[in-house]
């Protein structure tokens, strides 16, 4: 396991992408893994492959020891990388349902009421991204392709 909670599944998984930066080459190493991060996931669901990401960066294994220290001894990564997820593929158990378009509960996937662009054309761009999974805090949505 990479961290106590919330990695379990990648011992049963058959792949998992370790998704490292330099941060002393790069002031958006963050960015750019969560960038790499997600498209990953894009290019496995697109495969029909599920995935699931693994935050390691700023999470703890267990006393005294960060996920990003565990990983990178278990690894053998030099110094000079910085681990931001794994993220584990794998073939889904079980395929959700999609939630209709009609039925999206925009406000729990942006919160637009507090924006200069809450109105229904702003919004209508939202529909474009069906096919894709979109996580907001703790909902997720899955959109007719």
């Amino acid at each position: 396991m990479a961290k106590e909670s919330g990695s379990s599944f990648l011992s049963d998984a058959p792949l998992g992408v370790v998704v490292c930066g330099k941060e002393k080459e790069s002031d958006v190493w963050i960015e750019d893994c969560s960038i790499a991060s997600i498209i990953l996931q894009l290019t496995g669901q697109s495969l029909g492959l599920g995935s699931c990401w693994i935050q390691i960066r700023r999470r703890l294994y267990g006393t005294g020891k960060s996920s990003e220290e565990y990983v990178k001894e278990v690894l053998s990564l030099p110094e000079s990388l910085r681990v931001e997820s794994i993220i584990a593929f794998g073939y889904p158990d079980e395929v959700k349902n999609p939630i209709p378009i009609d039925k999206l509960e925009y406000d729990k996937i942006l919160q637009l009421k507090n924006t200069r662009c809450y109105d229904q054309h702003r919004v209508e761009p939202l529909k474009l991204l069906a096919g894709v999974t979109i996580f907001s805090g703790q909902f997720s949505y899955f959109l007719n392709p």
